[in-house]
């Protein structure tokens, strides 16, 4: 995964490098580095985030169409799952 990937996609749902850690279970600063070009996530942590945005729209944010799908529709599926992923764990932001 490139570090604009990850970039893009945080950004892409609105989340800041913070909500984006946490929600994949990593600090801030492993975003931020990622974003950098400093690291690259490991094998798990890419794991994490396809589980928390769908497998399917990480490929479309990744090769920005696939399958005609609009970038659009990929968003408003992401969010979702990231509202559903904060109600689970008792955010009140989801709420």
């Amino acid at each position: 995964m490139r570090a604009y990937d990850i970039k893009a996609l945080r950004q892409l749902i609105g989340l800041s490098q913070s909500e984006f850690a946490q929600l994949i279970g990593v600090s801030e600063l492993t975003v931020n580095r990622w974003e950098g070009g400093h690291v690259q996530p490991k094998r798990m942590s890419i794991k994490r985030i396809e589980s928390l945005v769908g497998a399917k729209n990480l490929q479309v944010v990744q090769s920005t169409l696939i399958h005609n799908l609009p970038l659009l529709e990929v968003a408003e599926d992401i969010k979702k799952r990231i509202n559903e992923c904060k109600r689970r764990n008792g955010s009140p932001a989801a709420k």
